[in-house]
C-alpha cells in the first residue's frame, strides 16, 4: 500500500489567531506538491505541523493510516531543508551530511559510503573536505539538501529553500531539486511564494491565502483555470473587469463585454478576468471577428522586454490593459508608445467569478 500523507480538518491558532484554518489536503506517495502563498497565508506553518515543530489545535495529520499530531520530529523519518542552510559552519562538508547518520548511530563503514553516495549525487564530491563558508550559497544549500537525504528519509520538507539565492542560479537549482526528486521518488512538500518556482517543478500546486486553501490542481490547471479571484490574480497576471452580468453580456460604467456562455455560472455583480497573452491586437487590415463585438481601442502607453514575450500596457478608457505580444511578432508589427491600438478580448478566454 501506498504511504500517503493526509491533514484533515487541520487548524492551528496563536493567541487566539488562526493561522491555519480546516485545511484537507492528501498527498500520494512520490508525488511533489508545493504550497504556494504570500507571507502570512498559513503555508509555513502548514509545514511545521507537517514536520512536528507545532501541534494542530484541531483536526488530524495522518502518514500511512497512522495520526501522528502528537509524535516528536525526529521519530517522523522526514527530511528537512530550512530557508536558512542551517550548516555547522565548524564542520566540513562531509561532516555536515553525516551529522544525521551519526545522530541515527549508522555503522562508520555505511555512514562514509552513505556520505560519498550524496555528495556524488548533488555534484559536490570534490568539496567534501570544505568548511561551508568556503562554499557559494547554492552549494551550501545542496549540502543541506544531502544532510536532510542522508538517513533515507521518506518524505521531504523544503521551507522556501531557495529564496536567498540569486535569481539564476534558484533557475538552475530548482531543476536539480526536482531531477533529485523524481530519481529518487521521494514524496517531497515544497513551500514557496515564488509562483514560477512552484508552477515550474510541482506535480500539483495548493495555493494558500489567508489560512485557507484557495485551490489544488496541477500547475497547468491552477494558471489555466483559477477557480477564484485570488488565484487569477495571485499565480500570473490578469486584467479584471467589474460589471453586472445578465446572461452572457457583462455590463460596467465604459464597457460591455461577451462571455462564453460555459464561463457563465451565475448573474449580477460579477469580476471577469482574462490573461494577458488571451488580448489579441487587430491590425488596420484585419476585420474584428464576431462582428464587431469585444473591441476595445487604447494607445501604447509601456513596452517591457520580457525575453520570449514583449509585455505592452494599453490605456483603453479609464483603464490600463496588460498584453503580452511574442517578441518576434511584436518586432514585425512595428509597434511603438504613443501609438493607437484595437484590442479584441475572445469572450471564451475570460474567467467570472463573485464579486
Amino acid at each position: 500500500m501506498p504511504k500517503n500523507l493526509q491533514l484533515e480538518n487541520v487548524s492551528k491558532e496563536f493567541n487566539r489567531l488562526a493561522a491555519v484554518k480546516n485545511v484537507n489536503l492528501e498527498i500520494g506517495e512520490g508525488e511533489f506538491v508545493t504550497l504556494l502563498g504570500p507571507s502570512g497565508c498559513g503555508k509555513t506553518t502548514t509545514l511545521r505541523m507537517i514536520a512536528g515543530f507545532e501541534t494542530p489545535t484541531s483536526g488530524q495529520i495522518r502518514y500511512d493510516g497512522r495520526v501522528i499530531n502528537d509524535l516528536i520530529p525526529q521519530r517522523r523519518n522526514f527530511g528537512i531543508v530550512f530557508q536558512s542552510y542551517a550548516l555547522f559552519p565548524h564542520m566540513k562538508v562531509k561532516e555536515n551530511v553525516a551529522f544525521g547518520l551519526k545522530m541515527h548511530r549508522y555503522p562508520k563503514d555505511r555512514t562514509r559510503q552513505r556520505v560519498d553516495e550524496l555528495l556524488n549525487l548533488v555534484g559536490l564530491a570534490e568539496h567534501r573536505e570544505k568548511y561551508p563558508p568556503e562554499l557559494s550559497g547554492g552549494m551550501q544549500q545542496r549540502v543541506a539538501l544531502a544532510r536532510a537525504l542522508a538517513p533515507s528519509p521518506e518524505v521531504i520538507l523544503l521551507d522556501e529553500p531557495l529564496s536567498a539565492l540569486d535569481a539564476k542560479i534558484r533557475v538552475k537549482l530548482r531543476a536539480e531539486i526536482k531531477q533529485l526528486q523524481t530519481d529518487l521518488g521521494i514524496t517531497t512538500i515544497y513551500v514557496t511564494h515564488d509562483q514560477e518556482e512552484a508552477l515550474s517543478i510541482s506535480d500539483r500546486v495548493v495555493v494558500m491565502n489567508r489560512g485557507e486553501i484557495e485551490q489544488i490542481d496541477r500547475p497547468l490547471d491552477i494558471y489555466k483555470n483559477p477557480r477564484s479571484r485570488y488565484v487569477a490574480d495571485f499565480v500570473g497576471t490578469s486584467n479584471f473587469f467589474e460589471g453586472e452580468l445578465k446572461g452572457n453580456l457583462l455590463s460596467g460604467k465604459d464597457f460591455q463585454l461577451e462571455v462564453a456562455p460555459s464561463a457563465v455560472k451565475m448573474a449580477g455583480p460579477v469580476t471577469a478576468a482574462i490573461r494577458p497573452e488571451k488580448i489579441e491586437i487587430l491590425t488596420d487590415r484585419e476585420a474584428p471577428p464576431a462582428a464587431g463585438r469585444n473591441l476595445m481601442n487604447g494607445t501604447l502607453v509601456v513596452v517591457t522586454f520580457l525575453g520570449l514575450m514583449v509585455r505592452l500596457v494599453v490605456h483603453s478608457g479609464a483603464r490600463d490593459l496588460i498584453v503580452d505580444y511574442l517578441e518576434k511578432r511584436y518586432e514585425e508589427s512595428g509597434l511603438h508608445r504613443g501609438d493607437s491600438l484595437r484590442l479584441y478580448l475572445p469572450p471564451d478566454a475570460f474567467r467570472v467569478y463573485p464579486r
